[in-house]
């Protein structure tokens, strides 16, 4: 689109996409006089699907922004125990020194974002075009300057010195722009739901991995009083499931939990305590370069993240103080377009190496789980026996350490 608009609505930013990166950065510009807009097609939080795992370097910039859980009343679980099982039977709860300290949180995102909007509001030079679609970029002389939005009711022409697309990974920037990606393959999807927690075989808040063959569930206790469960399956494979019906695919399940489980399982699925699913695929990518035209790419719509880890909303986080960085200084003058593509250039300079090792980490257990399953029923006895060892423990606990605690130093220094 070429708008020669003159009644425009004109911004030092506009940013895309109002989840946790995009809110924080947007907060972070207001707060340092910097005119923003932010653009959130979902006028409740709640609506989609989002990441809510916080971890240590997420919480880290939550408090650089004087966001603090408890103060806000945001409501968080820890997790303070990890259990792994195979085909129903404990094969190991790896001692990670983090989780026993209560640094693993599953904080509602709806509250959270909410409470970032709202102490942005109280910034004159914080726009929040809350439901409205992100349609369409803006062009002037071959250069992203803008981007028209829509609600039901009206169409908006925004323009700013820069274009931000922290939209996520079905992002409207990367797909208008047509950005290149490098691709890891995944052969896998998400099927995600809820039940309530089991409090009677599983006291406290622990998590647990349970693995059997082809397939992998996920068990985390979340701040609603429940558990958010996640079954890992082969690309594409719900389409059959569905077909099926939820009472087999839960069947399916049962078969290869541990006993207690199976049973509540079983349970909430007779009294119909079991959240519609939501399938996610486990996409993996990230653009060759996160700039183009002028605009930025950050968070999700720069770099997909999968579900291993609970790793999307701390490197959105991270992104957003990393931008805001570079962005501040030279959004506060009248900044050529020059010197706005090579900040854009070292905000993923400094990005890059945590995204390229958290992604590396991320892409090994998805390909894992799918292989032979002969090859699996040799390897999983010879696991259990090597979790009895403390060194395994050790090892563990270091890897978890460094996707929790983040693989670089990330200070807000605006």
């Amino acid at each position: 689109y070429k708008c020669y608009c003159l009644f425009m609505n004109i911004f030092d930013a506009v940013i895309i996409g109002g989840g946790p990166g995009g809110a924080t950065l947007a907060n972070i510009f207001a707060s340092r006089g910097i005119k923003v807009a932010l653009i959130e097609r979902q006028k409740d939080f709640s609506k989609e699907f989002r990441g809510e795992a916080l971890m240590p370097s997420g919480k880290e910039v939550l408090d650089q922004i004087g966001i603090d859980l408890d103060e806000e009343n945001i409501k968080y679980r820890t997790v303070d125990k990890l259990n792994i099982f195979y085909r129903g039977a404990l094969i190991g709860n790896p001692d990670i020194d983090f989780l026993k300290k209560g640094q693993f949180r599953w904080a509602s995102q709806p509250q959270l974002l909410e409470r970032i909007i709202n102490k942005s509001s109280h910034y004159e030079n914080f726009s929040f075009f809350r439901g409205y679609k992100a349609e369409d970029l803006v062009y002037e002389n071959n250069r992203v300057s803008g981007v028209k939005i829509r609600n039901s009711n009206e169409e908006i022409f925004l323009n700013g010195k820069v274009v931000i697309g922290f939209d996520g990974r079905s992002s409207m920037v990367r797909k208008k722009l047509a950005f290149s990606v490098k691709k890891f393959h995944q052969p896998a999807d998400v099927l995600w739901f809820k039940i309530p927690y089991p409090e009677n075989f599983i006291p406290g808040s622990q998590a647990f991995f349970s693995l059997f063959p082809m397939s992998m569930l996920v068990c985390v206790p979340v701040y609603d009083q429940r558990m958010q469960v996640g079954w890992v399956i082969p690309s594409g494979a719900y389409g059959e499931l569905k077909q099926e019906g939820k009472d087999k695919w839960i069947e399916h399940i049962r078969e290869n939990s541990p006993d207690n489980f199976s049973k509540h399982l079983k349970s909430c699925l007779d009294k119909n305590k079991i959240s519609d699913p939501f399938v996610l695929k486990m996409t993996l990518d990230r653009v060759k370069k996160w700039s183009k035209n002028g605009a930025l790419l950050l968070g999700d719509a720069a770099h997909t993240m999968n579900a291993v880890g609970g790793q999307g909303l701390n490197i959105a986080l991270r992104d957003a103080v990393v931008c805001a960085n570079y962005l501040v200084p030279l959004l506060k003058t009248d900044v050529s377009d020059a010197d706005l593509d090579s900040a854009f250039e070292k905000i993923e300079d400094e990005r890059l190496n945590e995204v390229r090792q958290v992604q590396k980490i991320q892409s090994r257990p998805p390909k894992f789980i799918f292989v032979n399953r002969y090859l699996i029923y040799l390897l999983f006895p010879i696991i259990k026996i090597f979790f009895k060892f403390r060194v395994v423990n050790r090892f563990a606990d270091r890897e978890f350490v460094k996707i929790s605690q983040g693989f670089t130093k990330v200070k807000l220094e605006v």
